[in-house]
């Protein structure tokens, strides 16, 4: 939701009304905490079950169901958890993040904390009921000129149903020069997430009046969308209730056991960076994608996938004309249309079999970048993670941007998932900007499937109200989780042979961490992981160039260093809090970092960023671009130099508009 909300701003939708269950506007109230909507006002509609909410295209029935167990009902206080959440001065810049006013670390000012009345867990949840408005009738033209009806605005009105006089005094009676009224389709969205709330489900009057011997013809549903969990789905009283709807409902399922790994996009992209290193860029998980569907396999119970259409007017109809399918062939042929691209492919090829052969070969620590674009999700890049696989058995998340877990699955596969889950023993988050930390909610929820161990969060402490309000007032998601504030590993004064910190040293596998606070939002923090082995790993999170930071990762085997914006850039960069490429570089250079992995780029460069020139001192030789779906081990490092002259042929179109674009700043700079 915060993700979609934030889209649907930057679309310039000024405002939304809010449909759901009482106590919903609640999660609102947070989310304007922690995401900045100061462009979006937002809405609560009454949801009134007594009255259907109509407007130009159809009328919703609310249909609220109630949990039979009221027992887990309690109260919290609210505004605690909402205001602590803000407990630090801010200011906006002009791209809409917010910035420190002139805070350093030791000079956050709490806010003064505003009660309000306490609150009761959302126990209710909704389902929807929709009746499109009738279709009009389409006007005739030969019974309008057999009637002396003349071109004009007569025949809209007769189209529009209303009944005319002419001129003459004859009464044209709509009905007679229009086909009848096509009565609008119903449909219905439900879902019950639990047994707590089955029997209230399958036994409310509301679904009652549109199954089959007590329905009119009109009621009776084209589709019933299910967003109900499996093993609900599979609860005899819920087949029962399902089966008392007429044979000729379509139900559409839409949960967990769906199949299809969202967009092709992403795919075609990965095909053609498995050209360059075939480990480095695997192939993503196509399982989902080995049988495309027939309209004649379509069952009247139906798992949809991505672009899966249903048409509910002018006719009836369900469409998988659009379903995702991969086409390899065609994005490999793209990519030879390149002049020099197999030259540019076979050079490569040498140079990376002559590199890898003073290589050692070890297979851990692994990288692998689930998110390297800032801000918002696009095509080819989520938003920040990256999963750092630390052995066989032990993971760590380095933040968890929306759209984490998607991403391991699209990486890891259905059957696969449930292990690498496992083998996560730690979150951290960088900071509180919502693309660093707006998957950590979905995580928890499907990692509660998965596994009861132990997680550790490592993150700023204002993280916390915002996963206690949602615990509290939605499901539960913190049992067995220990957050730890960020500061608390500080770099001047964190001793990991405290014994308090024995047991999550022995959990991670991890020798030490350290932080440092960086130059970006309040309570921004970088990191520095040494490992069993003594490999030093240094993620950056968001920051300006950084003294600390520097400190921090000195001598690093690898520094993963954010590079949100190119050189010529260096004003926004700074407006915004961030860095160039050519600073992360130098941040590399100046703490003798065996290599700098550049990520967090803006969605401008999502296809291809711009590399500096070797020159002002910069050197090139160990830099890297990160890309979604990269798995990477320290000793293939040196590899990715050598890629970015290839990918610049292979992504030719995208490489001229960056360098388009800037020849444009500077000739409007120098005018």
């Amino acid at each position: 939701m915060p993700g979609m909300l934030l889209t649907i701003q930057d679309a310039g939708v000024p405002k939304i009304n809010v449909h759901g269950p009482k106590g919903m506007m609640e999660i609102f109230n947070i989310i304007k905490k922690i995401v900045l909507l100061k462009a979006m006002k937002i809405d609560e509609a009454k949801c009134d079950e007594s009255k259907a909410y109509e407007d130009s295209v159809m009328s919703v029935s609310y249909v609220s169901i109630a949990k039979v167990n009221k027992q887990e009902v309690e109260s919290i206080k609210i505004g605690e958890l909402v205001d602590n959440i803000n407990s630090y001065d801010y200011k906006t810049n002009s791209n809409g993040k917010r910035v420190p006013d002139n805070l350093t670390e030791t000079e956050s000012k709490v806010q003064k904390v505003e009660q309000r009345p306490d609150m009761k867990r959302i126990s209710t949840v909704m389902s929807y009921i929709c009746k499109l408005h009738p279709r009009p009738g389409t006007l005739n033209l030969e019974k309008c000129i057999e009637k002396g009806v003349k071109p004009g605005p007569i025949l809209g009105q007769l189209k529009a149903g209303m009944d005319v006089t002419l001129s003459n005094g004859t009464v044209i009676l709509s009905k007679d020069v229009c086909t009848p009224s096509t009565p609008g389709p119903t449909f219905m969205i439900v879902e019950c997430p639990s047994q707590d709330y089955l029997e209230s489900f399958v036994n409310h009057p509301a679904f009652a009046r549109h199954q089959t011997g007590t329905a009119n013809e009109g009621d009776i549903p084209y589709c019933i969308i299910h967003f109900t969990p499996q093993n609900i789905m599979d609860d005899r009283r819920y087949v029962n209730w399902m089966n008392k709807f007429d044979l000729s409902t379509r139900h559409i399922v839409v949960n967990e056991e769906n199949e299809c790994m969202g967009t092709e996009a992403v795919h075609k992209h990965q095909h053609k960076l498995h050209m360059l290193h075939p480990e480095i860029f695997p192939f993503l998980n196509e399982e989902s994608f080995q049988k495309k569907m027939r309209m004649e396999d379509l069952p009247i119970i139906h798992r949809p996938r991505t672009h899966h259409t249903v048409h509910l007017q002018p006719q009836l109809r369900f469409d998988i004309e659009n379903e995702v399918s991969l086409h390899p062939k065609e994005y490999l042929n793209e990519v030879f249309e390149n002049d020099g691209f197999l030259d540019a492919l076979a050079e490569l090829q040498t140079n990376i079999n002559i590199r890898m052969q003073s290589l050692p070969v070890d297979e851990y620590p692994k990288i692998v970048m689930l998110g390297t674009g800032s801000s918002v999700p696009s095509k080819v890049r989520n938003t920040s993670s990256i999963l750092m696989r630390i052995d066989q058995s032990h993971s760590m998340l380095l933040d968890c941007g929306e759209g984490t877990f998607g991403q391991i699955v699209k990486n890891y596969g259905k059957s696969e998932t449930p292990n690498i889950i496992k083998t996560i023993k730690a979150v951290y988050v960088s900071h509180m900007h919502a693309d660093h930390h707006m998957g950590l909610i979905g995580l928890l929820k499907e990692r509660r499937k998965i596994t009861e161990d132990p997680l550790y969060i490592f993150a700023p402490g204002q993280l916390y109200p915002w996963l206690q309000m949602y615990n509290e007032c939605f499901e539960p998601i913190l049992h067995q989780i220990t957050l730890i504030p960020n500061n608390e590993f500080s770099m001047n004064t964190h001793n990991p042979m405290e014994y308090k910190y024995k047991s999550m040293y022995n959990t991670l596998n991890v020798q030490v961490m350290r932080t440092v606070y960086v130059n970006h939002c309040p309570n921004s923090y970088g990191v520095a992981l040494t490992l069993h082995n003594g490999k030093k790993i240094v993620y950056s999170g968001d920051t300006m160039p950084c003294e600390n930071l520097i400190k921090l990762g000195k001598n690093c085997d690898l520094l993963i260093h954010e590079a949100t914006m190119e050189d010529d850039l260096i004003e926004e960069a700074k407006l915004k809090l961030h860095s160039t490429v050519s600073q992360a570089i130098k941040a590399g250079q100046q703490m003798e970092s065996k290599f700098t992995l550049l990520t967090h780029f803006s969605q401008r460069y999502s296809v291809i960023p711009h590399l500096p020139s070797s020159k002002n001192d910069l050197k090139l030789d160990n830099v890297g671009v990160a890309y979604d779906n990269m798995h990477i081990i320290l000793s293939q490092l040196p590899l990715l130099p050598l890629m970015y002259s290839t990918l610049k042929i292979m992504f030719h179109k995208y490489y001229l508009e960056i360098e388009d674009r800037a020849a444009k700043r500077q000739r409007m700079t120098a005018e």
